[in-house]
This record gives C-alpha cells, structure tokens and sequence, in this order.
C-alpha cells in the first residue's frame, strides 16, 4: 500500500491549525478550593469592565477543584468570588492561570500560577494597606481628641501624622508603579497619586500600559486622559470653547482674547461653588476693570435651575451651557472630573494655571494687574 505522506502532512498541518486556533480562541481559570466544605460550592466570575457585569460560575468538585474557561483576550481583569466580601482579583495577560484558594479567603495567601501580574498586584496592595492601617489609627486618635478638651493639644501632632503617613504610602505607591510600569496591576493604584503632583508616574505607566495593551478599554482612557492632562499644563494653549449663552447664542473662549480669563466650570448644585461665588464675585468687581474678565461654564441639567443660580448669586459676567451634566462639551474639553474647577489663560488664550481657589486667584491676579 502506498502511503500518501502528502495528505498526512496536510491533515496534520490541519490539525495543528484548528488546535491552535481553538487554543487562541479560550484560556482557563482553574483551581482548587482548600478548607472545610469545600465541594459544591458555588463560585462566580465577572469582567470588571463590562457594564451591567456578565457573571458565569462554576461549582466545586468533591477534592474543591474548579473551572471556568474565558476568552483569550490579550489581558482581562476578573474577579474570582465566593461572597461580595471574598473575593480575588486576576489580571490574565494570555495564559491560562491557576490557583490554590483559601476557602474563608480567597485573597489570604493564595498560590498562584500563570500571573505575575497578579502577584504584583497584591504586593504593592499589601504594602499600602499597612498604611491604611496606620491612618485609621490615626483617625481614631484624632477623633478621640477631638471630643476631648484634655487632649486638645495633641491635634496639630496628630494632622502632622495623618499627612506625613498618607505622603509616605503615596512614595512607595510612585516606586512601586514606576518599577512595574507595564503591568496592568498599576491601573488599581494610579488614582491614589495626584495627577498634577505625579504627572510624570502617570506618563510612564499610561504610555508603558498603552504600548502593550492599546485596545483595553482602561488602558486607552487612562492613556487618552494622560494625554490631554499634557495638552492642559500651563504654558499650552487653552482648547477652544464653543457653547450657548443663556439667550442660546453660540459664545466662544477665544472672543474674549486680550483680557485675562478665568474659565470657570461650576453648577447651580454644586455647594462647593455656590459658597466660593461670593468670593468670585468680589474678586471679578476689583479687577474686571484692569482686564480682567470670566467665563462660566455651567454643568447643569436645568437651564431654569443654572439661570436662577446665576440671577441669585449675581454672577455678571459670560455663561455658557448646554445642559449635559459631565458630558458638557466644555468640561470634557478640559478633562474636568470634579467641580469647582478653574482654568486661568492670559490675553493670549495661553494657559497661566489651573485649580485656582479664590485666596490663590487673587495672588496671581495682584502679580499681573498690581495691588491697587
């Protein structure tokens, strides 16, 4: 019989292939549970980034053992739960992980096979919950002296503590992240750090993150937002704003070249800057004949709620709004996250400073217009 070695090479190759591409197509998760009553029991498994979460579970064997086979993404992050409170965190990066759990808690000691970026993870976790511990002891003092009028002088020790505490948990977060910049592990920790005090940490795990993992949805916001923090520091151009006034008519930022701008993002709900405009309003009347001049931008729902606000407060200068809550086209322009918040351009719609209070604003306002 003569033997077709063709053929076989083709079905091998085949063969090969599908294996391959099935293989491309799923990893796994596997692992086994150790403890008391360990089988049957039922564990759950969700991607942290989709939204309403998808959860599949499995159930334990007799011996604890357990699987759940997931896409072959090129990263993933779960979490592995028995209970809201018992849980673990896998960042999978292409390769099947798996795992020996402890069944009072899943996160105690657990080995672990496939992800070093997990391991990473809760190293640095580790390292700043030692912290966390000592700033809740600290807390506690604080609110025991508080209530004491014997233990009164120990505050200002004790604000000393609490901040040189949360300063040095933040220094070995910035050598952690800056030692493990490419792993995804930094994307739980990144927003402990200041982004104006630690854009440089941000820049290098953003772009170290962005280079391995440009499709993951939290990588790419992460990158995009590092990107236009760059764009907003000062010295750069102030983006362009387009929006309506209260009577509908398009206003620009840049219409108002030659005056020094405050670009002011605030709300009729925001409490912070309704109790800051009395302080606006007096500093925007001692200037506003130098060259000084104001554009509000409002991220309110209600335009009759934002009109009353500002017939209320007497806010006379430029509004604009498109009633679009965060997604104003305004404050997504500027990355703003969080209100009040303030942008601060010269006559040439160049940035000078951003995140102005009032006692700050009137500082820099006295170096550039004078004190009288």
């Amino acid at each position: 019989m003569q033997i077709n070695f063709k053929r076989i090479i083709l079905i091998s190759f085949g063969m090969l292939l599908f294996s391959n591409l099935y293989a491309q197509d799923s990893l796994f998760i596997k692992g086994q549970i150790l403890g008391d009553k360990i089988d049957n029991l039922t564990l759950a498994l969700s991607d942290i980034t989709t939204s309403p979460p998808v959860v599949t579970t499995a159930k334990s064997g007799v011996d604890g053992s357990f699987s759940f086979k997931v896409s072959s993404a090129k990263l993933a992050i779960y979490r592995l739960y028995l209970t809201a409170d018992n849980f673990l965190m896998l960042l999978m990066t292409g390769q099947d992980i798996n795992l020996k759990l402890n069944s009072e808690k899943l996160n105690l000691n657990p080995e672990i096979a496939g992800s070093d970026d997990t391991h990473i993870l809760y190293e640095i976790a580790n390292k700043s919950s030692l912290f966390d511990q000592q700033l809740d002891s600290i807390n506690k003092a604080y609110g025991a002296a508080r209530s004491n009028e014997n233990l009164a002088d120990q505050l200002p020790l004790l604000q000393s503590a609490y901040e040189q505490t949360a300063e040095n948990q933040k220094e070995v977060l910035r050598q952690s992240l800056m030692a493990n910049p490419a792993s995804p592990s930094a994307l739980f920790f990144i927003d402990k750090l200041d982004i104006d005090a630690d854009l440089a940490v941000y820049e290098k795990v953003a772009g170290s993150l962005f280079a391995k993992f440009p499709d993951y949805k939290l990588v790419s916001e992460l990158h995009s937002r590092v990107e236009l923090e760059k764009k907003l520091q000062p010295g750069n151009p102030a983006p362009e704003i387009i929006m309506p006034d209260q009577d509908g008519k398009l206003i620009k930022l840049s219409s108002m070249r030659g005056k020094v701008v405050l670009i002011d993002f605030w709300a009729s709900w925001c409490s912070p800057c309704r109790r800051e405009n009395p302080e606006v309003v007096r500093i925007y009347n001692r200037f506003k004949d130098k060259g000084f001049d104001i554009y509000g931008v409002s991220l309110d729902r209600d335009a009759k709620s934002w009109h009353n606000a500002i017939a209320s407060d007497s806010l006379a200068w430029t509004h604009v709004g498109d009633m679009k809550y965060w997604q104003t086209e305004g404050a997504l322009a500027y990355g703003v996250k969080s209100i009040p918040h303030t942008v601060l351009i010269d006559r040439n719609g160049i940035i000078i400073a951003r995140k102005f209070r009032s006692k700050a604003l009137e500082e820099k306002l006295e170096e550039i217009f004078g004190k009288d």
